[in-house]
């Protein structure tokens, strides 16, 4: 009876080891999925931000160009 009562025992040790494992392993899933959608809202931020830059970036170069223009027009000779 002793051997029955030691398989049990431990059949009962394992069983509540399976539940811990199985919590803490939800816990953990649930800790990568928060994570991922942080890096995903980070990455999206970061797109945004360099997209306008790249806007404000067009927006000078544009501009720039526009005085290198008047500067060209304004220094040629007129034509008589």
């Amino acid at each position: 009876m002793n051997l029955l009562e030691q398989l049990e025992s431990k059949i009962n040790e394992l069983l509540e080891t399976l539940a811990g494992l199985r919590k803490e392993n939800a816990r953990l899933r649930q800790e990568i999925a928060t994570g991922t959608s942080a890096h995903e809202e980070e990455a999206r931020r970061l797109r945004e931000e360099l997209q306008q830059e790249r806007d404000a970036k067009e927006a000078v170069l544009s501009r720039i160009d526009a005085l290198l223009d008047k500067l060209k027009a304004e220094s040629e000779p007129e034509e008589s």
